[in-house]
């Protein structure tokens, strides 16, 4: 009887970790992606997952997805001041931190953004998406190649 309860007890434990597991699974947080194709413009990007499903397989592409201003200001930087500071001496990159290609970090906000204005605005969420996929927000560059 007792090993019955015990192996009872086991089975309920393991689905209890499935669950969780499964949960877990399902929630979009941060992740790290290439950047498939890149609009300077409007400043947003189509990214690829590095990470592959739990079963082998390549994620979805996620798809215009707008950029953090910390991410491309270098750039623009450069571009405006290159005169100036090849003049002043200083090596500057071969490639864009923004680019296709480039590795990047995203963010999934926890709430739909779709009603977002920005500059601080608030905002009522226009659905009642969480974790989704497609409110996220490239927060970085893992730019170790621009030189």
């Amino acid at each position: 009887m007792a090993n019955a309860h015990n192996d009872a007890y086991a089975a309920m434990y393991r689905g209890m970790e499935n669950l969780k597991h499964a949960i877990k699974a399902e929630i979009e947080c941060a992740q790290i992606a290439k950047v498939i194709k890149y609009n300077a413009k409007k400043h947003v990007a189509d990214i690829q997952p590095l990470a592959k499903t739990s079963d082998g397989q390549a994620s979805a592409q996620y798809l215009d997805v707008p950029v953090a201003a910390n991410c491309y200001l270098f750039d623009e930087f450069i571009d405006q001041s290159k005169t100036a500071l090849e003049k002043g001496g200083f090596k500057l990159p071969k490639k864009k931190l923004m680019r296709k290609g480039a590795v990047v970090v995203t963010v999934v906000l926890d709430r739909d953004n779709n009603n977002w204005k920005g500059a601080g605005s608030t905002y009522l969420p226009d659905s009642s998406r969480l974790h989704d996929a497609n409110d996220a927000v490239i927060v970085g560059v893992l730019g170790g190649d621009i030189y």
